[in-house]
């Protein structure tokens, strides 16, 4: 073989090895985005082996462990502005602001929600407990990627007159018999509903699976047959839900 020849055939095999690789990036990738998009960091995930703070940095500890979509409990304060609490609050926004969570993590409300969002653009923001979509509409500045869980069909489709994405909480998901329908009618692509839910609506949580319907579940804290919530919920519901609600994203390729 002449040394054209060699040269011929060396350029083409360094071709073919740089389309493999980008090939094998961009499957990765998408994996790994496809992954993403089916755990939530509820209520902002784990930090420091703390769960569900609603912290800034339990946002920050979910974003580098993964996590793509995170879940935020929001409330009013006693001055109507809203905060990221689990429970209900009385005090004003910037009382909730001067008290560290745990004595250590930082509170958010909607301006330092915002900023975080805006610094992270590939992150979705999942909302729990306010029940208002023409606050979050008028104040998120990320409408795209606002996935708000809402509790009567008031709301749901106040939601979607204001453009914002509804997820249907279980409080009304069984009120209404003829629910396919519904949810077919009203375009509604995502439910929320605790895991022990799933027992006596397997069959149904099927169809609507396979009608594109994405299925989040949560869970309490708790261990269960010696594993954790997260390990359970991936080996045993996975197949009447698309995903759930994790307090940390671990290597479920292993299970």
């Amino acid at each position: 073989m002449n040394i054209k020849k060699i040269i011929k055939l060396s350029i083409i095999l360094a071709i073919f090895s740089l389309l493999v690789v980008s090939c094998i990036k961009k499957t990765e990738t998408q994996e790994n985005y496809c992954t993403a998009k089916m755990f939530i960091a509820h209520a902002g995930g784990t930090v420091e082996g703390h769960i569900r703070t609603n912290s800034l940095e339990g946002l920050n500890a979910s974003y580098l462990n993964g996590f793509r979509m995170f879940e935020l409990d929001l409330q009013l304060t006693a001055d109507n502005k809203i905060v990221a609490t689990h429970d209900p609050i009385y005090i004003t926004e910037a009382e909730f602001l001067a008290i560290p969570i745990l004595e250590k993590f930082t509170p958010m409300n909607m301006d330092s929600i915002n900023n975080w969002f805006e610094r992270h653009p590939d992150a979705i923001l999942v909302t729990d407990k306010i029940n208002r979509p023409d606050l979050l509409a008028e104040q998120f500045k990320f409408q795209d990627r606002l996935i708000m869980e809402l509790f009567t069909w008031k709301t749901v489709e106040e939601a979607l007159e204001l453009g914002v994405t509804p997820m249907i909480s279980q409080n009304i998901f069984w009120d209404i018999p003829n629910i396919e329908e519904v949810l077919d009618n009203l375009k509604i692509k995502y439910v929320g509903m605790h895991r022990d839910s799933i027992l006596k609506n397997r069959e149904l949580l099927k169809r609507i699976k396979a009608n594109g319907i994405k299925t989040y579940v949560w869970f309490t804290a708790r261990l269960i047959e010696d594993m954790k919530p997260e390990e359970y919920v991936w080996k045993n519901d996975m197949e009447y839900c698309f995903g759930m609600y994790a307090n940390s994203l671990i290597d479920f390729t292993t299970l």
